[in-house]
């Protein structure tokens, strides 16, 4: 199957060029195995705004290769260490990590930004196939916990024999939430809570699927969609999979699918300054 990556080409530009001041998104999609069976919709997350810092471990990436940037949505993992996915973080030379941020497009007493020059993306990622969709993030400094500010908890190496198939689980990022196209960011935190489904059922929309995917349900028009890339899918605050791709625009009613986090644990590890017991 043609994987459809609606991402903007990333030139090796001069390392002294400005910054955007627009910036884009990193996004992979994938078109329905079979006929398309739903419109676009004027609702694309189905979820609601999340009280302010209750998801601290949230971090909003801004990404640049020279004077080309995007957005993508990550978890901070330790204090030294974010977590996101391989498609937001190839060929980024620059990122400003923002933690602590409900708003982030405006100053809040509660956020920090921390740079970092330090992007491991797999070294088997494949934005073809869409696997090994993974990177980390290392920090300039360290993050200082707060209330706001959180490192999430991972997966142990027994919950690898898991699949969560039935089990409630939590998007949270600042993607679109008011349809595909319309891009712009949403102003403020949102999360949906969706069931987990087995490989097969998801592998009805996507074709055949690694075991390294987990997937959602579109059940009641609720996913992720544009500017979600790199963010948590989260079990009670533990941390199962990353924001990897949906179908092409975010039609309703379609899975949404993520990076198993269980099947990286150990690469996170050798990656990271996280001790996965």
């Amino acid at each position: 199957m043609k994987v459809i990556v609606l991402v903007l080409a990333i030139a090796a530009l001069a390392a002294a060029a400005p910054k955007p001041t627009k910036l884009h998104y990193r996004n992979l999609y994938k078109p329905p195995v079979g006929p398309i069976t739903h419109r676009p919709s004027l609702r694309i997350t189905g979820g609601q705004e999340a009280t302010p810092h209750s998801i601290p471990y949230q971090a909003f990436l801004e990404l640049y290769a020279g004077n080309i940037g995007w957005y993508c949505g990550g978890s901070l993992i330790s204090q030294n260490y974010v977590l996101t996915a391989g498609h937001c973080g190839v060929n980024a030379t620059e990122v400003s990590v923002i933690l602590g941020a409900h708003t982030p497009f405006q100053d809040e007493d509660s956020q920090i930004i921390i740079t970092s020059k330090e992007v491991t993306v797999h070294e088997k990622y494949d934005g073809d196939l869409i696997i090994n969709d993974i990177a980390v993030i290392k920090l300039s400094e360290p993050a200082i916990f707060t209330n706001a500010i959180k490192a999430v908890a991972l997966p142990s190496k027994a919950d690898a024999i898991k699949t969560f198939e039935g089990e409630t689980a939590r998007i949270s990022g600042w993607g679109y939430t008011t349809g595909f196209g319309y891009n712009k960011l949403s102003d403020v935190l949102n999360y949906v809570d969706v069931k987990v489904i087995n490989n097969t059922k998801c592998g009805e929309t996507f074709g055949d699927l690694e075991d390294s995917i987990v997937c959602t349900s579109g059940d009641e028009n609720s996913g992720s969609c544009s500017g979600d890339s790199g963010g948590p899918l989260a079990i009670n605050d533990k941390q199962i999979g990353v924001v990897s791709f949906g179908v092409i625009f975010c039609m309703p009613g379609y899975p949404s699918a993520f990076t198993r986090v269980t099947s990286f644990l150990d690469w996170i590890a050798a990656n990271s300054d996280v001790v996965i017991n």
